[in-house]
């Protein structure tokens, strides 16, 4: 296993990354994209009236990080970002207000859902000249409901299959986890102008997934939600209509899996809780590191690991990008203790987000 040595770490001094939201987007050339919360109102999953921020800064200038507030001061759910590749930035998130008494959900009155959302149907979308404008999901919703899909829905637009997903139902704040149904894919062929049914996922791939299209094939990764927080891999030759078999790929994944399109094959990316690499207590041994795999589209046994890699301050969330054949890789790490004394924390990790240049790694 590699250690991380050489990474540019980019924090203000008081900006905390949340867990969830550590690493968004990313692209070497555009920067960075990520949710943080705002000085003095981080909670410990639980203060009240945390607020999430989306934050932007160009990877050529790390310590300039610019707060773009795109709910204007209102509660929204996570933000969802598609683009960064020909230079646009897109922001997708439920906007929703909050009513005290509604859903009490857990913690300190960490966050109420407004039980008038799934009535809204509404998302907000940064557009190409940087306007930000309400979109409405009505027919989409309405489609979803007519189908008995309630669960998920997932916007792609672009042909590589980049992918928002747009949440609909009942949660559990914590996982997000839906009691509800199954994930339903919408793509835009006109700049988000029209949106139209596209395929449905498997049922087990609705906690969290990405895909990617590749030789006519639906290629996936999802996280499942049981104990073991296993990851899978499965592929559609018939674009949504079928699904093969799940292949097993790790257990005891800790965020979001990556996946993107890498020299004409299926590159994967995803952290995983590591035994071997932590100087934690015995109760919690271990920390997380990333690994990357590149599978051939046609032939999903022929696996070959490009790196597995790690950091003493332990990988959230991590992005990956392929710019013109060179790999980069995003991530966040966190600020759980490194050592402790006498049961107090003694040595503390750097909650910030990272990024480096991993190169050609098929060469």
């Amino acid at each position: 296993m590699n250690q991380m040595e050489h990474s540019i770490q980019i924090n203000d001094g008081f900006t905390q990354t949340s867990a969830d939201g550590g690493c968004l987007c990313f692209d070497p050339k555009y920067g960075i994209m990520f949710c943080a919360y705002m000085p003095g109102q981080q909670g410990n999953y639980g203060e009240s009236r945390s607020k999430i921020s989306l934050s932007y800064f160009p990877a050529s200038q790390p310590t300039n990080i610019r707060f773009v507030d795109i709910s204007e001061g209102n509660d929204e759910y996570l933000p969802n970002i598609l683009g960064f590749g020909d230079g646009r930035v897109r922001v997708f998130y439920e906007k929703f207000s909050r009513r005290e008494g509604d859903h009490p959900l857990c913690y300190k009155d960490f966050n109420y859902l407004d039980s008038t959302l799934s009535e809204e149907k509404q998302v907000m979308v940064q557009k190409e000249n940087g306007e930000i404008v309400p979109y409405s999901l009505s027919v989409v919703f309405e489609y979803l409901e007519a189908k008995g899909y309630y669960n998920h829905i997932c916007c792609n637009t672009e042909q590589i299959g980049c992918c928002t997903p747009f949440r609909h139902g009942d949660y559990v704040y914590g996982g997000a986890v839906s009691f509800l149904s199954e994930v339903a894919l919408f793509r835009s062929m006109d700049d988000m102008a029209t949106l139209e049914f596209f395929a449905v996922f498997p049922k087990q791939a609705q906690y969290e997934f990405d895909y990617r299209i590749l030789n006519g094939k639906l290629h996936a990764i999802y996280r499942t939600e049981q104990e073991q927080n296993s990851i899978f891999y499965t592929e559609s030759p018939d674009m949504g209509m079928t699904w093969t078999e799940p292949k097993a790929l790790e257990n005891s994944i800790q965020c979001r899996p990556r996946m993107i399109c890498y020299r004409d094959q299926i590159l994967m990316a995803y952290n995983y809780y590591d035994p071997d690499t932590g100087n934690r207590p015995e109760i919690q041994q271990g920390r997380t590191a990333v690994k990357l795999i590149l599978m051939h589209p046609e032939h999903s046994d022929e696996v070959r690991v490009l790196a597995d890699l790690h950091s003493k301050y332990g990988i959230v969330n991590v992005c990956i990008v392929d710019l013109l054949g060179d790999l980069y890789m995003a991530f966040s790490t966190s600020e759980l203790a490194l050592e402790y004394q006498n049961g107090n924390p003694k040595v503390r990790g750097k909650d910030a987000i990272r990024y480096l240049k991993l190169g050609d790694l098929t060469e």
